[in-house]
């Protein structure tokens, strides 16, 4: 019990650390979550899940996954979620093949987070958005 407050207390000062270090990536995080946010559709109960393709983590409560490189999924975790910022694997529990709210979890490390809410991603918003930056950068 002990130990686990320490590493959570740990993980949290890094957090903290970081964040100060670096105002431009938090400026970036922050852009990026108010792009996924924008191309993120209506809650939906469930989806279909074969794979995990990859994902990003958005911040202490937010992820998002791609299960093929069209078709992506905004996942938000109740809390807490001690360190799923900071994730290098995850996993997606399912049940015959479909994730659902309120059911399934998000997992790494020792953490296993409830998912909460799911949302469908347009992917074309963000490649769009993603493509515009580029070309702005290049000018």
């Amino acid at each position: 019990m002990i130990r686990a407050a320490v590493r959570s207390l740990a993980v949290l000062t890094l957090a903290l650390l970081a964040s100060c270090a670096n105002p431009q990536r938090a400026e970036r995080k922050a852009e990026r979550m108010q792009l996924v946010e924008s191309a993120a559709g209506n809650p939906l109960k469930s989806f279909h899940f074969w794979n995990l393709d990859r994902f990003e983590t958005l911040d202490r409560t937010r992820v998002l996954i791609w299960t093929r490189p069209n078709k992506a999924y905004l996942l938000d975790v109740e809390e807490p979620c001690v360190g799923l910022e900071f994730a290098h694997a995850l996993g997606v529990s399912s049940t015959q093949n479909r994730v659902h709210n309120r059911f399934d979890n998000v997992f790494f490390e020792d953490q296993r987070c409830r998912i909460r809410q799911i949302r469908e991603v347009d992917v074309a918003i963000i490649r769009a958005q993603r493509q515009d930056g580029d070309a702005s950068r290049t000018r």
